[in-house]
């Protein structure tokens, strides 16, 4: 076997490898099982069984966040008064970044659900996508105990000028939307 035929059958081996991973994780998200990166999520850890649990002081620091937002303060004013008042972000770092508050902001993990797939792994070279219907999409509602309450959660998506996706738009969500919709003019955009 040539060296060219050798690299080949490597190459192969790792492409089929590679989708059985990926068919297990499909199958893991198809029965409801989630498995997210806690560490560098503010707010929660795992537990010995491998759920979610809430870092009390950690959830203070979230809810201080989305309460200054409802405030009236943007990302630029949120990340100065993390800044100003010592407060580290998950990663123990002392300066806050714009992008995480208003990725922070945006999370539906908040509020207990999880959406999964929003990106994933395309090609060979293992480079990361955003989905954007490429892939199924899997929306657990109620996955573990949420920090902020569905109202402010909503409250703030409106505040940001996000329309609330089609598989949220059920029960306790629909009924607040409605809400909202009859009151939009009490809101302004604000951006991050």
């Amino acid at each position: 076997m040539t060296e060219l035929e050798k690299a080949l059958a490597t190459l192969m081996r790792s492409e089929v490898h590679s989708e059985a991973i990926k068919n297990g994780i499909h199958q893991s998200m198809q029965a409801g099982k989630v498995k997210l990166n806690y560490s560098q999520f503010l707010g929660y850890t795992k537990d010995a069984d491998g759920n979610l649990v809430i870092v009390p002081e950690e959830a203070e620091v979230v809810r201080k966040i989305f309460e200054l937002y409802l405030q009236g303060n943007g990302c630029r004013k949120i990340k100065r008064w993390l800044e100003e008042h010592g407060i580290k972000t998950v990663t123990g770092k002392s300066e806050w970044s714009t992008s995480t508050i208003d990725r922070m902001l945006s999370s539906e993990k908040y509020v207990g659900d999880v959406l999964l797939q929003k990106t994933f792994t395309a090609g060979a070279a293992g480079f990361q996508v955003e989905n954007a219907g490429q892939q199924d999409m899997y929306f657990i509602r109620g996955n573990h105990e949420p920090i902020i309450d569905r109202e402010t959660w909503l409250r703030v998506q409106k505040l940001k000028g996000i329309a609330l996706p089609e598989y949220m738009r059920t029960g306790e969500a629909e009924m607040i939307q409605d809400l909202f919709d009859e009151t939009s003019n009490a809101f302004e955009m604000k951006m991050c």
